[in-house]
């Protein structure tokens, strides 16, 4: 076993899209594991929007305080069991939880899954398999009352969550208009997704192809970007549309714009919207459902799963640049060790 635990930690609080060197690798004493905990090996951590928002000051959500500069930054991980004192796990376990980013961490046994490894490979058990998936599972049939023939949009249409979203719409008979940000990427979604349309937000003619794209209005709005794509669906929602609000991930990437919530309000009155915010721990108990259904999916051939895979833990921070600034193609993880699936 080794003696070193490398951590990537926060050395300052990003002002919009972070920076490199925002970030700093850091070698720690290896963790201690007591009485009802695993020591866990990490072989892939998450790389998502929310922890964005945990490194802030200003962007922090609901109760969570700011971290403190220094911390190990948070994050989901699939992780090997490499010495356990807890009944339910054994050595070469493959088991996800909120290690951080770090190759080792004890872990209490109480907060892991275990892994279905047959399921899918082990990154998409923090993408369409993990939170993500979950989080689109609980939107789309807990929150959106959708009906086939429906028209969904989906912004960020490859993100982890997006991907997951517009899957189990088109599963469902709706017509599915994605939003990613470039023509390769829209071809991908179209082409092996079944996005109906997928449209690049970096079209300079981008809110009069979401009117194009969508002539008949928009039913349900799966919103996970904010910003101007937010707007082009929002001025195309149908009276008693639904706007799942999930993410912000235009949010997390620059300081936000005016206020122009007079305008917001406004126009959901006259179109007698429903607006609902979506935290996916509301939903905890939908997972071996979810499960169940994308899994079996997945195996039939009917569903889709791609990771944009970053090698090395000192270049987690530089996954998160790139996802912020859109160059990822599929939901992002980190490979931190070897991956023996």
């Amino acid at each position: 076993m080794k003696a070193i635990n490398r951590q990537v930690t926060l050395r300052n609080y990003p002002n919009g899209i972070p920076k490199e060197s925002d970030f700093e690798i850091v070698e720690a004493a290896m963790p201690v594991v007591g009485d009802g905990q695993v020591l866990g090996r990490a072989v892939y951590l998450t790389v998502d929007p929310y922890i964005r928002f945990r490194i802030s000051q200003s962007l922090v959500v609901g109760e969570a305080p700011a971290m403190p500069l220094g911390s190990v930054i948070p994050g989901e991980a699939v992780v090997q069991v490499a010495e356990s004192h807890h009944p339910a796990f054994k050595k070469g376990d493959f088991v996800a939880g909120f290690s951080g980013w770090q190759e080792y961490a004890a872990l209490p046994g109480e907060g892991l899954r275990k892994l279905d490894v047959g399921l899918g490979p082990l990154p998409a058990h923090l993408g369409s398999l993990g939170m993500p998936g979950l989080t689109a599972y609980a939107g789309i049939t807990q929150l959106a009352d959708i009906a086939a023939g429906q028209t969904v949009f989906v912004s960020a249409a490859l993100g982890g969550v997006g991907a997951v979203a517009g899957q189990l719409a088109r599963v469902r008979g709706c017509r599915v208009v994605g939003v990613t940000s470039s023509p390769e990427k829209c071809r991908w979604a179209v082409e092996n997704l079944g996005y109906s349309v997928c449209l690049d937000r970096k079209a300079p003619d981008f809110a009069n192809q979401v009117a194009a794209a969508c002539p008949g209005g928009i039913d349900v709005n799966f919103e996970n970007a904010g910003g101007e794509v937010f707007w082009a669906a929002f001025n195309n929602m149908k009276p008693y549309g639904r706007i799942i609000v999930c993410g912000l991930i235009n949010r997390a990437g620059s300081p936000a714009e005016g206020d122009l919530s007079a305008g917001l309000l406004r126009t959901i009155a006259l179109k007698r919207l429903v607006v609902k915010g979506l935290i996916v721990s509301d939903f905890w108990d939908l997972r071996p459902k979810f499960l169940e259904e994308v899994g079996d999916l997945m195996r039939k051939g009917r569903f889709r799963s791609r990771e944009y895979i970053v090698e090395g833990i000192e270049n987690a921070g530089r996954a998160m640049i790139d996802m912020l600034e859109g160059r990822n193609f599929g939901k992002t993880v980190v490979r931190v060790g070897d991956d023996p699936t």
